[in-house]
């Protein structure tokens, strides 16, 4: 099934698109297609934002899930709620797609945690976003912009 500008959406458990993010062509090569793990829709430019602040999250440091809920929210401050669990469905979507992967470590205390870490993969689908949250962060303010000086 296709969605808004003829990108493939996927159902839940069908994994990330085949697994194969590739080249998008719109800024060169190496650029990692973020359609692959996240759609157009509304509830897609949240997990975009959740998406991009792990793996930013895990640039920084390994980590656990949640810790890295926390840092997430952090990140993304008061723009969003950041539910753990779409942050343990959005990291078992990032391990399916070669970007993270995770093991299993021994706390302080308590029962063994999954720890995640980011592969060369997952770099490259941050500078992807990276690049088009520039984009989108370009266009939200040239609109505010124009609906400022429609005001005045």
């Amino acid at each position: 099934m296709n969605g808004p500008g003829g990108h493939q959406r996927r159902r839940r458990g069908q994994g990330a698109g085949g697994g194969n993010a590739g080249p998008k062509g719109r800024r060169g090569g190496g650029v990692v297609d973020t359609t692959a793990l996240a759609g157009t829709g509304i509830g897609d430019n949240k997990r975009s934002f959740i998406e991009t602040a792990l793996l930013i999250a895990l640039t920084e440091e390994s980590g656990h899930g949640y810790a890295l809920v926390d840092r997430v929210q952090q990140l993304v401050g008061d723009q969003l709620y950041v539910d753990p669990g779409s942050v343990y469905r959005i990291l078992r979507l990032l391990e399916e797609a070669g970007m993270i992967r995770s093991s299993w470590e021994s706390g302080d205390a308590g029962p063994l945690r999954r720890t995640y870490t980011v592969e060369p993969r997952g770099r490259e689908l941050l500078r992807s976003w990276a690049t088009v949250l520039a984009d989108r962060g370009n266009a939200l303010l040239a609109l505010s912009e124009l609906a400022q000086k429609q005001l005045t």
